[in-house]
This record gives structure tokens, sequence and C-alpha cells, in this order.
């Protein structure tokens, strides 16, 4: 067996971030999935009396049915689908001080989907809904404010933001704390606090935090160093679909690490992970080929196959914007 040692870094934060955007409103993670440039056509020639009930009200100004009409736009639902007049209509909100609708505007502008993209004025609506204490909003500042994306780098004020989320129960603000106190990024360093944000965020069921809890159980950081508890972990955030998680299921299993021994579980787990883009996956799973019997590897080939079909996927909004925030050097 070849050694694969190193620390493995945890889940970039970037990935998850967008996780907030699914307790703005109903619906609105389809908003982001594809969305096309630009308002096109307009609104549909054709609505009920409901549909134009709702977009009368829009019109004359009423934040509410403006909201309804944008979720109603974003997810196709009752009218034909159409982007470009969600982003419209949230502007609508967002310029009447709608929080959720700030963020989502903010989104919107961040992403360059169904508008220009333009990080400074992102960070405008981010940080008039922040103000007001959305927390997706307060995180997605944050955020912006690490990276220096529309606006000058400032490592403290992300973390205060980081913070405030935090302390209001988003998961996503209680990773990013986290993740912040792990490394000393704009906070004083504490690994033992570290943990204690991470243990939040993973009884909340967040997949990336139940990953990094594990992290620390397996490397000691901030809590005590226990294997079988990081494997518990990793199982929990890989059953999830969490593909770094498969990886590391994978290497317990390889190494005997937290669970017995199992080259066939290995291979089954790491391959999940390899076929999900996981780098450091490919190689191991060659090398556990040639580990296996035939037979071993016919079978374990056909158990893949058959839970990847099923394997659930992580959300992750906002694509572009999580590669812009990775940062050139980050993977």
């Amino acid at each position: 067996m070849s050694g694969h040692g190193g620390k493995p870094r945890l889940v970039k934060i970037w990935k998850i971030i967008w996780m907030a955007i699914w307790g703005v409103g109903a619906g609105m993670g389809k908003l982001f999935a594809g969305m096309g440039q630009g308002r096109k056509g307009g609104p549909q020639a054709a609505l009920n009396a409901r549909q134009a009930q709702m977009l009368a009200a829009a019109r004359r100004g009423n934040v509410e049915a403006q909201i309804r009409l944008a979720t109603a736009y974003s997810d196709g639902v009752g009218m034909t689908q159409d982007y470009g007049e969600a982003v419209h209509w949230f502007g609508e909100a967002a310029r009447q001080d709608h929080a959720g609708a700030q963020f989502s505007f903010g989104i919107c502008h961040a992403n360059g989907q169904g508008t220009a993209q333009d990080y400074q004025e992102a960070v405008h609506w981010f940080r008039l809904s922040a103000n007001q204490g959305n927390s997706g909003a307060q995180v997605s500042l944050g955020l912006c404010l690490q990276k220096g994306l529309g606006a000058p780098s400032n490592q403290k004020e992300a973390a205060q933001w980081f913070r405030r989320a935090a302390e209001s129960g988003d998961a996503a603000g209680q990773v990013s704390l986290a993740a912040a106190l792990q490394s000393g990024r704009g906070v004083a360093k504490n690994e033992v606090e570290a943990a204690d944000w991470f243990r939040k965020a993973a009884a909340q069921g967040l997949a990336e935090a139940e990953f990094n809890l594990g992290k620390c159980h397996q490397d000691g950081l901030g809590v005590a160093m226990d294997e079988n508890e990081a494997f518990q972990c990793f199982r929990r955030a890989a059953d999830k679909g969490l593909p770094q998680a498969e990886f590391e299921v994978g290497l317990c299993f390889y190494r005997g690490r937290g669970t017995p021994l199992d080259l066939v579980q290995a291979y089954i787990w790491i391959s999940l992970a390899a076929q999900r883009a996981v780098p450091a996956a490919i190689g191991v799973r060659d090398e556990l080929k040639e580990e296996l019997t035939a037979a071993q590897l016919a079978e374990s080939d056909r158990r893949v196959a058959e839970l990847a079909l099923n394997r659930p996927k992580i959300a992750v909004a906002a694509p572009d914007m999580n590669d812009e925030l990775r940062g050139p050097n980050e993977e």
C-alpha cells in the first residue's frame, strides 16, 4: 500500500457558501441554475387572472408581489420561466429595501446572471442586506471582503460578518467563521472555537461542516484526535454526496483508520470520488485495482455503477462566483 500522507486540505468554504441562498425564499436555488443573460421578451402575453393581478400589484410597487413574481419567473411555476424578468423584479424589490431581494440582487450581480457581472454592485447590495440582518448576505459580503472582490480586502471585517451570521444560526456563516478561526484569518487563531463552530454547523446537517469536523478529529485540531469519530463524520458527509468525503471514507477503509481495513470498500468509495473529479482519487483508485482479484474488481465496479446512479449531489449554486472566490492559487 502506498502512503498518501500529508494533511488533506479542508473543503473550501467557497464551494458551499451559496447554500445560504436556499433560505432566501421558495425556489431561490433554481434562479441560478443555468440562468440566461439579460431580460428576454418581457412578460408573457397570456396571463391568467391571478397572474395578471400579481403583475399589476408588482407594477404598483407592492414588494411582496414583486418577490412572488420574481420567484415565479425564476422557477417557471405558474409563469413562463424567464430569468431576466426574475432579476428585474428582484431588483425592483431590492430598491424598496427588501433585505432578501437585496441579497438575491447582489448574487445576480456577483455572477453576471441576468445582468452584467459587477462585484462592486454586488457588494453594495450585500452590504445593504447584511445591515438588515440577512445572514446569507452577511456571509457573502464577508467572502467578497476576504478575496477583495468589489471592495478592498479586509480580513478583519470579513470575520466580523461571518461571526454575525454564525451567531444568528446560519450554518454557512458558522463554517466560514470556523475556517477563519482555524487559520487565524482576520481573527485570532483558535482551533478549539473553530471545531465548536464546525460542530454547530454539522448539527444542522451541512455536509461540508461534517467533513471539516472529521478533519479536526483526524488531525487533533481543537479536539482530541479520534479516528473513529473522524470516520463517522466523513461517512455522514459522504452519504450526503460530498465527493471529498467519499475519498476520505475510502482512505479510511484503505488504511484501516477508524474502521477495519477493507480494500473492496476502499475501492468503491474512492472510485465514487474519482468519478466526481476529486483529483487524488484517480491515482489511489488505480493503485487499488492492483490489489483486488479479478472477481473482486468486477463486483466492485458493478457496485460503483449501481451507487453512482443514486448518489445525492451537493447543491452548489453560483458556480462562477465559487470559482472566483477560490482564488488563483487555491483548489
